[in-house]
C-alpha cells in the first residue's frame, strides 16, 4: 500500500487490488493494468483531471468515511500533491504486477523519475541564467538611460533666432504664405 498527504494534511492510502483497478477502469475508462504492456494509462493519467478522478476512485471509501464529496477531495490537491499521488499510484500498480515483471517496471519508473528530476534541475539552472541575463540587461539599460537623460550645457544647433535647425515651420522673414503647404517637385 502506498500513501500520500493532501494540502489539508490528510493521509490517503492507495491499495492496488483487482477490485480497485476494475472500479477505475469502469468509472474513468483508464486501465491501470496496461502499465506492463501498452502503458496507455500513463498518457491518460498525465491529464490532471483524469488523474484526479482515478485517485478519487482509488480513495473513495476513505473520502466517504471522512464525509468528503469528490469536489472536496479534489480541493485538497495542488501540483505537488498530484505529483506525489501519481508516483504512489504508479508504485502501487508496479507492486500489483507479476513478481517477474516488477524489477523491469521499477527500473523504468526509477529512470523516468531521474529524468524528471534532471529536467527540473536543468530548468532551474536555465531560469537562474535567464535571471542573471535580465539583471545585466537592466543594468545596461539603466546606465544608458542615465547618460541619455543628461542635457548638454549648450547646443551648437541653436540659431540666433532661438530656433533650432530641426524645428518645423518657416523662419522669420520667409516668403512662404501662411496657410499653404509646400509642394514637392
Amino acid at each position: 500500500m502506498q500513501t500520500f498527504t493532501d494540502t489539508e494534511g490528510r493521509l490517503w492510502n492507495i491499495k492496488g487490488t483487482l477490485g480497485a483497478f476494475e472500479r477505475v477502469k469502469t468509472s474513468c475508462g483508464v486501465d491501470m493494468l496496461d502499465l506492463p504492456t501498452t502503458q496507455s494509462c500513463l498518457k491518460q493519467i498525465s491529464d490532471v483531471f483524469t488523474l484526479g478522478r482515478v485517485l478519487y476512485v482509488m480513495c473513495e471509501e476513505q473520502a466517504n468515511y471522512r464525509g468528503l464529496t469528490p469536489e472536496q477531495f479534489a480541493d485538497g490537491f495542488n501540483a505537488d500533491v498530484l505529483h506525489a499521488a501519481s508516483e504512489a499510484l504508479i508504485e502501487e500498480v508496479i507492486f500489483f504486477c507479476r513478481k517477474d515483471l516488477r524489477p523491469a517496471l521499477q527500473m523504468a519508473f526509477d529512470k523516468a523519475r531521474a529524468a524528471d528530476r534532471k529536467m527540473a534541475e536543468t530548468l532551474q539552472a536555465r531560469i537562474g541564467s535567464i535571471g542573471t541575463e535580465m539583471d545585466a540587461a537592466m543594468d545596461r539599460y539603466l546606465t544608458s538611460t542615465d547618460s541619455a537623460t543628461s542635457l548638454p550645457e549648450s547646443s551648437a544647433s541653436t540659431q540666433a533666432s532661438g530656433r533650432s535647425a530641426a524645428s518645423s515651420g518657416p523662419a522669420k522673414g520667409s516668403k512662404r504664405k501662411s496657410g499653404t503647404t509646400p509642394v514637392a517637385s
